[in-house]
């Protein structure tokens, strides 16, 4: 029989990896996804920044649950973070977060003892030389203060700079359980990066696009092939610098204040005030999230307010509004709020809400008030355990956008999905750690619970290993059953290393035939390096078991420049 590979992970999310603790000495460190491909995400911040190897990534993607990923790889730049097992790369643009520690002040230096018993003796360097100073001043007003800046420079006399990536991927897989003969190819080539004062305004230019060549062979339909050209970004961005009292952005962008409506083809302004706050509003078309960003039927405006406390972001919220109009005609009007709070001592929280206003013409809806999307978090993170408590909850909106306006009428007047999720974790041994988690989901018509259990032990196998191993067992509507996931990573030099083994067994419900058990295993073998400004990443899979027979292989090479 021909059966659906549907993979556990869908029901149940990943394990929290490696909380680092969050006290007096640390500070949170903002970062942006700049790039993504299979596991690997890349973020704009780096070894400049405090970024190091083994450090924990919070993403937080739109309309969805937050991700945590592991920094694997870092440049002066830029970093490399590993997704956990069976989540979808987040958009490009999402934002994250990373704990780093603040840096020390430099200790003053101590006086040599005038005493003749002192144990420790000092022995005076001579002073070299200083060779001449070749740069001489300009003529100073003698009635200027005497630390007025002296070098200060135009924006029209600062230098260009670029920073970037660009990527090369290709995917094969072929699938022979079951009968099955398929064979599929994915090659991606895409550029992405920024350029800053290239006009010479002091602004700020985004880019990312690629192209793909996808073709299958699926037994019984014959051979198919597509080649496809898209920008995912492309816009300029003026009063970058934060005293800037105002700036704006124009061109194709994910919006910084509001990145929950997603890619924007239009204009969007900021003003910002003492203290934190800011406003801004923005205009034009919302391209489909789909390969080909078809733009041009939805049109809207959107107008945001939002506040930080500080660089740390202590206390941040937000509020904002869309208005939009479907091919001339009235559709979306939603609020979207979020907050997010550390007051300190490792406790932090974070929610976010999206509210569609309905009218009359919203005939599957009716009007009235609909919470179309909630998150809401609240994790404890100290040195030697920790504890998180999610939920959310999701509704499919009444809209004549394309990607909603086919869905089925009775999904769209009463279909949900509400989740929570209670995680912990516990520090044994300095290099071992316990993992656990609970999930419990509810839509419109099912339920279903899912429990994870899991230890991170690094140098396991000597300095700079680690090995994570993690049973489930998930109980859903349409299958249910055990699994195991067993790890292994290791760097050797620059090169880092990893192979790991699955097993499911789960019982599938719902079949003509009646109820079937099937076990599905698997083994991977992963490599990756940097040469210089090369990342260069190859990954082999194979799939096994009932109604299993696949092999799968990936290469992903990137050139930062």
């Amino acid at each position: 029989m021909n059966v659906p590979r549907v993979s556990l992970f869908a029901l149940m999310s990943s394990l929290a990896p490696l909380a680092t603790a969050q006290q007096q000495g640390t500070i949170v460190l903002q970062a942006h996804v700049t790039s993504a491909s299979g596991r690997f995400v890349y973020l704009d911040v780096g070894r400049d920044a405090g970024v190091a190897p083994g450090q924990t990534v919070r993403l937080f993607v739109p309309g969805a649950v937050e991700i945590q990923a592991m920094v694997r790889a870092v440049s002066a730049t830029s970093s490399r973070a590993e997704l956990p097992l069976g989540i979808a790369s987040p958009p490009i643009g999402s934002r994250g977060e990373i704990e780093i520690q603040k840096p020390r002040p430099a200790s003053p230096s101590q006086p040599p003892s005038s005493g003749g018993s002192s144990s420790t003796s000092v022995t005076k360097r001579p002073v070299p030389a200083h060779p001449p100073w070749k740069r001489t001043l300009d003529p100073r007003d003698p009635n200027q203060p005497l630390l007025v800046p002296t070098f200060g420079q135009r924006p029209d006399e600062r230098p260009v700079t670029w920073d970037g990536r660009t990527f090369l991927n290709t995917q094969w897989s072929s699938d022979d359980g079951g009968a099955r003969n398929n064979e599929f190819w994915l090659m991606r080539a895409g550029v992405a990066g920024e350029a800053n004062n290239l006009m010479g305004y002091g602004e700020r230019t985004r880019f990312a696009g690629e192209f793909d060549d996808r073709s299958a062979n699926v037994d019984g339909s014959g051979d198919t092939d597509s080649a496809q050209a898209r920008v995912d970004q492309l816009s300029t961005q003026f009063g970058t610098e934060k005293w800037s009292p105002y700036g704006a952005e124009a061109g194709r962008f994910f919006s910084q204040h509001l990145p929950e409506i997603g890619l924007v083809d239009g204009v969007e302004g900021v003003a910002r005030y003492q203290n934190g706050f800011r406003a801004g509003a923005g205009v034009g078309s919302y391209p489909l999230p789909f390969p080909n960003r078809d733009t041009g039927a939805d049109l809207g405006v959107h107008a945001f307010a939002d506040y930080v406390s500080d660089e740390q972001r202590t206390f941040a919220a937000a509020a904002g509004f869309q208005k939009t109009w479907h091919e001339g005609a009235p559709d979306r009007d939603m609020m979207l709020l979020r907050v997010e709070h550390r007051p300190g001592g490792g406790v932090s929280f974070f929610g976010s809400a999206k509210i569609d206003l309905y009218t009359s013409g919203d005939t599957r809806k009716g009007a009235g008030v609909g919470l179309t999307e909630l998150l809401a978090q609240a994790r404890y993170d100290v040195t030697a355990y920790g504890v998180g408590l999610q939920a959310s909850h999701f509704e499919w909106p009444d809209l004549k956008r394309a990607e909603y306006v086919v869905l089925p009428d009775s999904l769209v007047r009463n279909g949900k999905l509400d989740r929570l999720s209670l995680s912990g974790w516990t520090r044994v041994h300095e290099d071992v750690r316990l993992t656990a988690r609970v999930d419990q989901w509810a839509d419109d018509d099912e339920s279903g619970t899912a429990w994870e259990l899991g230890t991170d032990w690094n140098g396991a196998l000597g300095d700079s290993s680690s090995i994570t191993a993690q049973v489930f067992q998930s109980n859903g509507a349409a299958q249910s059953g055990p699994g195991f996931r067993l790890l292994a990573r290791k760097t050797i030099g620059d090169v880092w290393l990893n192979a790991g083994y699955r097993w499911y067994g789960y019982d599938v419900e719902g079949l003509i035939t009646g109820p079937e058990s099937y076990v599905r295993q698997s083994f991977e073998f992963g490599a990756a390096w940097m040469i210089g400004d090369m990342d260069l990443n190859v990954q082999v899979e194979r799939w096994f078991g009932d109604q299993e027979d696949a092999y799968a292989i990936s290469l992903y090479a990137q050139w930062r420049f």
